[in-house]
């Protein structure tokens, strides 16, 4: 888990993020948690740990530590979470062994909805059941007593749970949160290989991409971090961009949307149902087939890290978003330091990919009610 302070809106934001994709250099500035750092046997488990294990929903275990700190998160993010939440949680998850149904079963007893049908169910044995005849009701006098919910058995006893409160979770580092020093500086990393270059202003990051035409620009690394990983590509430079107020804005105008190329495409889906909320909805339509499709891209913990720029510049013919953006007719902004001119690129079905030069960036992203 990934956590930063939002000095926009004030407040701390925890994203599950893959592991494999996360680069060191990325995490500046930000504060990290493993699963060795929520919980241990040698201390005590955390109610996630604990409650997977005595759910039954580990048995390889390959797949438990990832699936503890989405669970993790999604409690740090929202403390009595939905059954849809719990399940878009997952979607990054993968496990083979249990067929999911005890890691739900037993992540289910954090949801306010268990707690609503758990009560429900106390007050109806309460008054005798559902029915005032009680057990002389009508539907109970065929079923066997071995049938009977009384006797049902149990994949767990809930009252062996360690109880939960958000309280009792560590504090966010006050020296990421008073201060943005760590947001504001022009980072480099130098390496033998590789140099990592985290520029703060849109200037900077367009002077650098016209010294270093063939760098790679890196938000979510979900497409280098891959390149690099299994085909054992080598970009001697790198350029993050997520700190640039231009290249991360999400903002709505009198004519639409302006989407920032590096802004991360939970953000995106988080603004555009706001918009959904508060527009009319022949305004919006195209928006919640945006947020439709948004379900079905990757998994959270790509989402939270992955831009909708990089979807588009990467090209790729099995991309989930780009058919949708074209039918969007959204228009794409280019620019250079160079030319000092804004360039814009309708994304289309007989133009799909702009015409660009080496030292050109994507920008930006626009569409128009």
């Amino acid at each position: 888990m990934v956590s930063r302070y939002d000095r926009q809106k004030c407040r701390v934001v925890h994203l599950p993020v893959n592991a494999c994709l996360a680069p060191i250099c990325a995490m500046h500035g930000l504060a990290v948690t493993t699963v060795e750092g929520i919980g241990s046997t040698k201390s005590r488990l955390h109610p996630v740990q604990e409650r997977i294990a005595k759910a039954h929903g580990s048995q390889c275990g390959f797949c438990t530590p990832g699936i503890v700190m989405s669970m993790y998160t999604l409690l740090r993010n929202s403390p009595k979470p939905s059954f849809k939440e719990l399940e878009v949680a997952f979607q990054g998850n993968l496990c083979r062994c249990t067929g999911y149904r005890p890691i739900l079963e037993g992540y289910k007893t954090f949801t306010e909805e268990w707690e609503v049908i758990q009560n429900g169910n106390r007050l109806m044995q309460a008054n005798g059941g559902a029915c005032g005849m009680g057990d002389k009701c009508c539907k109970l006098q065929n079923v066997p007593k071995a049938e009977s919910s009384s006797n049902e058995e149990k994949l767990f006893e809930k009252s062996e749970f360690t109880p939960y409160h958000p309280s009792q979770e560590p504090i966010f580092p006050s020296e990421l949160k008073l201060v943005d020093t760590f947001d504001s500086e022009y980072v480099v990393f130098p390496g033998k290989n590789v140099t990592w270059y985290r520029p703060t202003t849109l200037k900077s990051l367009l002077q650098l991409k016209n010294k270093f035409p063939e760098a790679k620009i890196v938000v979510g690394n979900t497409e280098v971090g891959i390149e690099m990983k299994f085909k054992q590509m080598v970009y001697p430079v790198i350029i993050q961009p997520t700190v640039i107020p231009e290249m991360t804005r999400i903002v709505k105008t009198e004519k639409g949307v302006d989407i920032g190329a590096s802004a991360a495409l939970i953000e995106v889906e988080h603004f555009l149902r706001e918009v959904i909320r508060i527009e009319p909805e022949h305004k919006t339509r195209i928006y919640q087939g945006m947020v439709d499709m948004l379900n079905w891209f990757a998994g959270k913990q790509i989402r939270s890290v992955g831009a909708l720029g990089s979807n588009v510049m990467t090209g790729s013919p099995i991309s989930d978003m780009i058919p949708t953006l074209m039918a969007c007719k959204v228009v794409l902004e280019l620019q250079s330091i160079d030319s000092g001119n804004i360039v814009q690129h309708r994304l289309n079905r007989t133009c799909f990919f702009p015409p660009r030069n080496h030292n050109q960036l994507y920008t930006a992203l626009f569409h128009r009610f």
